[in-house]
């Protein structure tokens, strides 16, 4: 349909089509258009239960979700720190192993070169063939050099599990800026517990935030009081925008 014939049927699409029309029209920032769609739209007197309750449970519900969308952000970065960690010792064997087939492959290139350089073409000593005389042959200062690298390995592996520590500690206490401006959120404009809210709305939810909480309890972490205030005045300005439209 033409644009310029569009005009003479405002009055005749079906509350489908004229949604559609309308996000096409929203979609090309046609705002004169969305405009007409919306004023010539079909008008319903309708009954409903009271917007002071029925609002209550659209806000609630909104900012709920709004709040366990940011917290859970924290708790899949905090599930993969987890899942990290996990697989740190079984990293730590592979840099230990790794580091010690390193050295032992320069020492026997080194003294292979040597051997070449002093005009032994043999087997240099300590790399015999037969396992006793290797033995007997080896460099002395072999196992002190092993445990100096594995000690260089194994403080890799604490710095590594330091940065862990912090990020942890950092996303811990972001995630808890938000519950706790939620909690008290919850507390000061609907009188109840935030957990109860969240139960209600979405267990599986309400579940997470509990083991976040005592998480951050076990890690005595504190959240940042500016950001908490910011996230709970962000909420209660949206709350009560909702409860005015009753």
């Amino acid at each position: 349909m033409r644009r310029d014939q569009l005009g003479r049927h405002y009055d005749r699409f079906t509350s489908e089509e004229r949604f559609r029309l309308d996000v096409g029209a929203m979609a090309r920032g046609d705002e004169e258009e969305s405009r007409k769609l919306t004023e010539t739209c079909r008008r319903r007197n309708y009954m409903m239960n009271d917007w002071g309750f029925v609002g209550r449970w659209q806000a609630a519900r909104e900012l709920a979700m709004l709040a366990y969308a940011d917290l859970a952000k924290c708790l899949d970065k905090l599930q993969m720190i987890g899942a990290f960690r996990a697989m740190m010792p079984h990293l730590l064997t592979v840099w230990q192993d790794d580091t010690h087939a390193a050295y032992f492959d320069g020492h026997h290139a080194g003294s292979r070169h040597a051997g070449r350089l002093a005009g032994k073409g043999e087997e240099p000593p300590g790399w015999e063939t037969d396992e006793e005389e290797a033995e007997r042959n080896a460099d002395p200062t072999t196992e002190a050099e092993i445990e100096k690298w594995s000690g260089k390995v194994e403080e890799i592996d604490d710095r590594f599990s330091v940065a862990l520590d912090e990020l942890e500690g950092e996303l811990v206490a972001q995630g808890l800026a938000v519950w706790s401006a939620f909690a008290q959120f919850c507390d000061g404009e609907m009188g109840l517990e935030a957990d109860k809210v969240l139960a209600a709305l979405a267990p599986p939810f309400a579940e997470r935030a509990r083991g976040f909480e005592e998480l951050a309890k076990r890690l005595e972490v504190e959240p940042n009081a500016q950001s908490v205030e910011e996230y709970r005045a962000i909420m209660v300005e949206a709350w009560r925008k909702v409860l005015e439209k009753g």
